[in-house]
């Protein structure tokens, strides 16, 4: 049943001393120097100290299949494509509908805090035939708004055919659910505009415990071709809500098979699809592959590639090859102020990485909601808080491990580069701390070589001078007409939410069909790009 097809990396990064052993040598020291590339408009609440508010909350940077067109998303609501060669900013569409929005959706919501609002995209691997892409936004599940996309907010959307889907569960202990996301397929019949014009379909929405570790990221394989089992099938990660701190049954959420929170959901979105290998799903909206690990267990959610992670905030691919790639994701580990790892995990189909339990190479302190850990590393099959299977399975290691104090936050995202425009990093795993602003590179190869089932072997890092901490604070002062101005941290304190005011620099990474490396900054509402590497 845990065989695997497709490998999975899934991280998260701590940003202090090496958990244990390493593997191999850390690759050299580099410096890169950044240039700014664009000014996002600005969308931010200028009267709040809150930093995650500053100043444009650009958060997703995708480049359109066959063409020199970047679409980028704000939390606040907007998507916008961005010519790469003109560098001109166009909306494309409007999300924020909530209250005076004029935007589509009635019950978005988008928190000053955390992931929320309009928070992914991608592009159907066939976009240049059917015009397909996929959205993730967050909605306000208790709003008496209808979760139908408003009529007129975009001229030309054909609404004849959309339907809400029914929320899909999650434990919740008897506490209200506050949040939903919500999947949604746009079909776009003219690609040339920068005008959408088409048809919207939802494909489902999934509640959420409270606004923080939601649905977060999606993604298809990008080396997948017609006839291969993972043409055209999605990848999704969804935090576990918070539910892992929890002392309560919520806490189970993230090895329990019966919800989403903590989990890789891999699907077919479009039910037309792969229909010989697939059933169908519950909604009818999209199709569950035959070969996911747990298709054929009853009780458990069929949709699930793999799980037991807090929060995996991001995904990526490693392409090796023209008809191979690795998938890439970024787990951020556990609250500050506990101790905690935050790792880059290499999953294969079916792994359990263990959390509550575990995080990197350490155990969690046990809760009464799980009782004894064997010595011998597994966990059982759970299907619910009450149904546990006698089936046991391992708890996989981390291939990447740091324990978070005062430097570091969360990690950024990255990627694997493949281009040709920076040799130093080629066949380098790029990632970063979201609110310090430092950027950490790993050979994608130590990555793998540290699964050896040993919790204590973890592939060693370097880090990647920039000024980029400097340069976005300078940039956000003076950008800001009003309000309390953000406040430098003291060094090695720079991301601590115990200390607010506080300046993040807020930062994700993102790589072109050209091997351009770019950087987002939510605090100063910039878009930068790597100019020299040394």
């Amino acid at each position: 049943m845990l065989s695997a097809k497709v490998n999975l990396v899934v991280g998260a990064i701590l940003l202090l001393g090496m958990a244990g052993p390493a593997c191999a040598q850390p690759p050299k020291a580099l410096r890169a120097t950044l240039g700014d590339y664009l000014e996002m408009p600005a969308t931010g609440s200028f009267d709040s100290s809150n930093a995650r508010s500053w100043i444009a909350r650009v958060n997703f940077f995708v480049e359109e299949p066959g063409a020199r067109r970047l679409f980028v998303t704000d939390q606040t609501g907007p998507l916008y494509i961005l010519d790469k060669k003109s560098r001109q900013l166009t909306p494309y569409l409007a999300f924020n509908g909530s209250g005076d929005g004029k935007g589509l959706f009635a019950r978005f919501i988008a928190d000053i805090s955390f992931a929320s609002g309009l928070v992914g995209v991608a592009f159907d691997p066939d976009y240049r035939r059917n015009g397909k892409f996929y959205t993730l936004h967050m909605e306000d599940a208790a709003s008496a708004a209808s979760p139908v996309p408003k009529s007129g907010a975009a001229p030309n959307l054909d609404l004849s055919k959309y339907a809400p889907t029914k929320a899909i569960f999650t434990p919740s202990a008897a506490t209200p659910i506050t949040r939903e996301s919500v999947l949604v397929e746009w079909s776009d019949t003219n690609t040339k505009d920068t005008e959408f014009q088409g048809s919207a379909r939802e494909i489902m929405r999934v509640q959420l415990l409270i606004g923080i570790h939601p649905v977060n990221d999606l993604t298809f394989n990008p080396a997948a071709r017609p006839g291969d089992p993972d043409w055209r099938v999605l990848y999704i990660s969804a935090g576990d809500g918070g539910a892992g701190e929890r002392t309560d049954s919520r806490r189970l959420n993230p090895q329990r098979l019966d919800n989403f929170g903590g989990k890789i959901l891999r699907i077919i979105p479009d039910p037309k699809a792969h229909v010989g290998a697939s059933q169908l799903s519950e909604n009818g909206q999209y199709r569950i592959p035959a070969d996911n690990p747990f298709a054929s267990l009853p009780g458990a959610r069929k949709e699930i590639w793999s799980y037991g992670m807090r929060n995996p905030h991001r995904l990526a691919w490693d392409r090796v090859s023209a008809t191979r790639a690795n998938l890439l994701a970024f787990v951020i580990g556990s609250n500050a102020g506990q101790p905690r790892f935050e790792t880059i995990d290499v999953i294969d189909r079916g792994d359990n990485f263990g959390y509550p339990l575990r995080e990197g190479p350490d155990l969690k302190p046990l809760s009464p909601v799980f009782g004894f850990v064997p010595g011998d590393g597994t966990l059982p099959i759970r299907i619910s808080d009450t149904v546990v299977l006698e089936d046991r399975v391992p708890m996989r290691d981390s291939s990447l491990a740091y324990k978070t104090a005062s430097e570091g936050d969360a990690i950024a995202g990255g990627l694997v580069y493949r281009g040709k425009k920076w040799p130093a990093l080629q066949g380098s795993l790029l990632f970063g701390d979201i609110t310090s602003g430092r950027i950490f590179y790993v050979k994608a190869a130590d990555i793998h070589a540290a699964k050896d089932g040993n919790p204590a072997t973890l592939a060693a890092y370097t880090e990647i001078k920039t000024d980029l901490a400097t340069i976005t604070l300078n940039r956000a002062l003076g950008r800001t007409p009003s309000g309390p101005p953000p406040v430098a941290s003291p060094a090695g304190a720079i991301g601590n939410p115990s200390i607010a005011p506080l300046f993040r620099v807020d930062m994700r990474l993102a790589v072109d069909s050209e091997g351009e490396i770019y950087i987002l900054s939510k605090s100063d509402g910039m878009i930068r790009r790597v100019e020299s590497i040394e």
